[in-house]
């Protein structure tokens, strides 16, 4: 009882500091469905089909957020591409300067190397600047620990690995219809820094009404350590999608 008693004194005491810059956030839920197509080069070189969404509940204190991510493609009744990817993430003081927090990941992909990947995280994110509805600019670090079942023809790569990620991100509204995301991971491993991931994303939504909108996103994923000779190290994707939020 007592430790708990220092603990919320000091909670309390450091509160303000933590807080720094926090943005005035209404608490509310967050709905985003979308759908569209990908063109992709790489280890998949075709056009598939793009299905995801996300749930996420805004706090000041505490926040979460939910999203997936499913592709697929098939030519000529052979399957070419098929992944899934999922992840949670909870927040401690989202908009404050300094916010924790803790997040899985979940991937799937036989044709990028890999029946499953399965990542779990723990970090802090320092928030550059932020305004209200209009911009957010932050940058995190996190350890991440991996454990992968690779398909078969696994020559090099261990099963269990431990990385550190940095990750810059930013949101950006662009007068009252365009808005402009994107975010980098870098990923080395602790145990050989020249085994690493690198991971860049953008986005540009146009907001057709209040709850529809098109969005056009470019990913870039580059793994310098791959299961076999038989996959590549580069994959590129271009998508456009029509989304619904609410």
């Amino acid at each position: 009882m007592k430790k708990a008693s220092i603990f919320v004194g000091v909670a309390l005491l450091f509160a303000p500091f933590l807080l720094q810059g926090q943005p005035a956030e209404s608490k509310h839920w967050h709905f985003d469905v979308s759908l569209g197509a990908a063109a992709n080069s790489g280890n998949v070189d075709n056009l598939d089909l793009k299905n995801g969404g996300s749930v996420a509940r805004n706090d000041s204190l505490l926040s979460f957020d939910l999203g997936y991510k499913i592709v697929y493609s098939r030519e000529r009744d052979k399957e070419t591409n098929k992944g899934i990817k999922g992840g949670a993430k909870v927040d401690f003081l989202q908009y404050g300067r300094w916010s924790p927090f803790l997040a899985m990941e979940f991937i799937s992909n036989k044709h990028k190397g890999y029946d499953y990947k399965v990542s779990a995280l723990s970090g802090v994110k320092y928030r550059i600047y932020a305004k209200s509805d209009t911009c957010d600019y932050s940058v995190s670090c996190a350890f991440v620990f991996d454990r992968v079942d690779y398909t078969a023809g696994k020559n090099k790569l261990n099963d269990r690995n431990y990385r550190l990620s940095v990750r810059p991100k930013m949101r950006q509204r662009i007068g009252q219809v365009l808005s402009l995301k994107a975010y980098a991971f870098y990923q080395p491993s602790l145990e050989d820094f020249q085994d690493y991931i690198v991971d860049c994303f953008g986005s540009l939504d146009v907001k057709v009404t209040s709850h529809f909108h098109i969005g056009f996103g470019v990913e870039y994923e580059y793994r310098s350590e791959v299961p076999s000779d038989d996959y590549k190290h580069r994959d590129i994707s271009s998508e456009v999608f029509l989304g619904v939020k609410f």
